[in-house]
């Protein structure tokens, strides 16, 4: 067998390291553009960014040679997607995107200018968090498909279709797309692995970014037996990944751990982008556990990525630093595209909590309703609870308890065990200041184990603290919280200075001292004072 029929054979053999290798040794005996294409996709497969960024540069200058500005275009197309994966940069990514557009543009129509409309959309789904251009680029990839008739590019370009409309909040139109695109490439219409492994990857990250925990889980699984039978290591990552971040939602902390732990270790010298998402969850997954410093050293080696963001204004905020995290919540706000329905949902929450905290009502609010109409829209469990927490955070008596336990309700119908122990306890702790301790209590007795089952050290901590409030409440008219108000006022604390101590806003602060000069019927936060300890509410 001669070394070029190894490498073509090895390639579609799956066998990587023999098929760059041969396909490398050819290129430099035949100078074929096509030899350097193959040598770059099996250098692509065993995460050689610099064999496979090399080897499309030199198949994109030699078919330039050639005058073949076709082949050309397409080693640009590829150029465009793999210098955003192995971290060249958007700005490089883009460049070698527009030079593919401007090589395509006088050519007669042929499927490279479908895959060039599938890569648009991909990257403007990657780098550019912008739904609308990349279901308006999958729809062209789709039409081409048609015409040429590429049953391919059209399974493709289908599931491209699907994972932009559900980021835009059409999820009964998207999901679709993407379940007959997926069942279609894993019976064998999408020929090339590399298209198979990403048309299930991107259901997986439509369910995921649903909160669709049980199906992603499902998908996650079928993948991989795929992956280890073929060989599939950098698509075999992404899944774990992924599938970490499910078993991170779904409260399965153990076996999240490991998986991330485990890739971070495979991907130690890999440039992929993959790899700070692995970093972005396992810090995620430490904020959850109540390990902070950790968390925000995970965080800040993907500063940039939305989730490490809002992981740390989440930490800024429990350190009672409220300011700071609303800084950093809006200027996220502003840089996700509004039309980006499903991806802004999940930082909705936090921002409300940051605004409200920060004592800026009406961004607060304006969160809360934004958060509110894409639950609507969607109509999944999960984010029917993140809207009914957000309207919780600015409600007060009767509406705040109705809404905490809607958000505990949804929650655990969607199987998101931390989300459901996280507005337990927010629910046992606005019971306990209604004084309904009885309720407060039972609340406490259910949340308890799940925070011990997950190893949810702060969570923990907040639960024992409003179980000795449960037991040790003080007598007489007011709740516990504003017992812990009229202390702090005790002390010569301005509003603003209690709401950082207690890490709520300042107009929250300023509703429990109006309530308790009204309830103690005194006319001044000094006269209050005196009252309680008087009457025994205050120690002397």
């Amino acid at each position: 067998m001669t070394p070029s029929e190894s490498g073509w054979e090895a390639l579609d053999a799956g066998a990587w390291l023999r098929a760059r290798d041969d396909l490398l040794s050819l290129a430099d005996d035949t100078r074929d553009p096509l030899a350097l294409e193959g040598a770059a996709q099996a250098a692509w497969w065993l995460d050689d960014a610099d064999t496979c960024l090399s080897a499309r540069e030199g198949a994109y200058h030699r078919f330039r040679e050639l005058g073949d500005d076709r082949g050309a275009a397409r080693a640009a197309t590829a150029l465009a997607y793999d210098s955003v994966l192995f971290g060249a940069g958007h700005a490089v990514g883009l460049g070698w995107l527009s030079r593919a557009n401007s090589l395509l543009a006088p050519l007669d129509e042929s499927v490279e200018h479908g895959w060039c409309a599938v890569r648009t959309a991909e990257l403007a789904l990657s780098a550019q968090h912008d739904p609308v251009g990349a279901l308006a680029s999958a729809e062209r990839a789709s039409a081409i498909a048609t015409r040429l008739d590429e049953a391919e590019l059209g399974v493709v370009s289908l599931a491209l279709e699907g994972l932009a409309l559900t980021q835009v909040g059409q999820i009964d139109a998207g999901m679709p797309r993407l379940d007959a695109a997926v069942a279609a490439a894993t019976t064998g219409e999408v020929a090339d692995v590399m298209w198979m492994g990403k048309v299930c990857c991107w259901l997986i990250a439509a369910c995921d970014e649903t909160r669709d925990v049980t199906r992603a889980a499902e998908w996650c699984r079928r993948v991989e037996v795929v992956c280890k039978e073929r060989d599939l290591v950098p698509l075999f990552n992404v899944c774990r990944i992924q599938y970490a971040s499910v078993q991170v939602a779904q409260g399965t902390w153990a076996d999240a751990e490991n998986e991330l732990v485990s890739t971070l270790g495979r991907l130690s010298g890999s440039r992929r982008t993959s790899r700070l998402e692995a970093v972005v969850q396992l810090g995620e997954l430490r904020r959850r556990q109540g390990r902070f410093g950790e968390a925000d050293a995970l965080f800040l080696q993907a500063e940039f990525h939305p989730t490490a963001i809002a992981g740390r204004a989440l930490i800024k905020l429990s350190a009672g630093d409220a300011a700071g995290a609303w800084v950093a919540m809006s200027a996220l706000l502003r840089i996700l595209p509004s039309d980006n329905r499903l991806i802004r949902a999940h930082y909705l929450l936090p921002a409300v909590q940051a605004a409200h905290a920060a004592g800026d009502e009406a961004a607060a609010v304006a969160a809360a309703e934004e958060l509110r109409q894409t639950a609507r829209t969607m109509g999944t469990d999960a984010l029917l609870g993140l809207a009914a927490v957000a309207d919780a955070t600015l409600a007060e008596g009767p509406d705040r308890l109705a809404l905490l336990r809607e958000g505990v309700h949804r929650f655990a119908v969607a199987g998101l065990r931390y989300d459901e122990a996280d507005t337990r306890l927010e629910l046992a702790r606005a019971l306990l200041d209604a004084g309904d301790v009885t309720a407060g209590r039972e609340q406490l007795a259910t949340v308890s184990p799940m925070l011990a089952d997950l190893s949810a050290a702060a969570g923990a901590a907040t639960a024992a603290d409003l179980e000795t409030m449960a037991g040790t409440r003080p007598p007489g008219p007011l709740t516990a919280r504003e017992v812990d108000v009229l202390r702090l006022v005790s002390r010569g604390l301005s509003n603003r200075d209690i709401a950082t101590e207690l890490v709520v806003s300042e107009h929250t602060v300023h509703r429990h001292v109006s309530n308790i000069l009204t309830k103690l019927d005194q006319p001044s936060r000094a006269a209050a004072v005196a009252y309680a300890i008087g009457a025994g509410l205050l120690p002397a």
